[in-house]
């Protein structure tokens, strides 16, 4: 396990990617693409001062359409099943997992009642839709936890496949989003957002991009 703990966005993702990038283990994926990997990488952020930095970064080398903010923030708090490219959107299942909406009606109101719970815990993984071979995509995040310490609320992702470089940005940005919707509601301030990244991975193709966000 890799533990990284950084005070902005910016920092943490430059600092996993130099240690995937270094140490990675090389693998084929089942697309046939050469990647490197770490397994179960930890990096915590503890300020959300310039937290969308990294996606800021991405957007300026111009080679893709990055999702906006707006679009992030949309993909983790809206509740529309078709905002999404994929068949599951986080949103819906955050605000609507067969039918229940487990943010508003089961975490703000525990942590209302008892602030040091450690049951504020939200699942994105469906077995009854995600387990069928025939599925082209299933949930990157599994699962997220907020708990209350210190007179702060912190976040923490549980992603089971991580594309480090194109992915962590959305990730960490979601993971402020839905700490900010809690905050305003539970009237607490933010803490730390922390991603666990059982596969943390990048791309031979990301490699060169890579070492430029490393190297500034």
């Amino acid at each position: 396990m890799t533990q990284i703990k950084e005070k902005t966005a910016i920092k943490a993702w430059k600092k996993i990617l130099d240690h995937v990038l270094r140490e990675g283990r090389e693998f084929i994926d089942r697309r046939d693409n050469l990647c490197k990997e770490s397994l179960n990488v930890v990096a915590t952020v503890e300020s959300v001062e310039n937290v969308l930095k990294p996606i800021k970064i991405l957007n300026m080398f111009n080679k893709w359409i990055y999702p906006s903010p707006e679009q992030i923030k949309e993909s983790i708090l809206g509740n529309d099943p078709h905002s999404s490219e994929y068949y599951y959107n986080y949103g819906e299942r955050a605000f609507s997992f067969n039918g229940l909406n487990q943010i508003d009606s089961y975490i703000i109101p525990l942590l209302k009642k008892n602030p040091n719970s450690k049951r504020a815990i939200v699942v994105f993984f469906n077995p009854e839709k995600d387990i069928a071979d025939n599925k082209k995509e299933i949930p990157g995040l599994v699962m997220m936890n907020f708990n209350i310490r210190d007179g702060k609320i912190n976040t923490t992702m549980v992603i089971r496949s991580n594309d480090m470089f194109h992915g962590w940005p959305a990730n960490i940005a979601q993971a402020y989003f839905i700490t900010e919707y809690l905050s305003k509601e539970l009237n607490y301030p933010i803490g730390d957002l922390t991603t666990v990244s059982v596969s943390a991975h990048i791309f031979e193709g990301q490699f060169e991009d890579i070492g430029k966000v490393v190297g500034r």
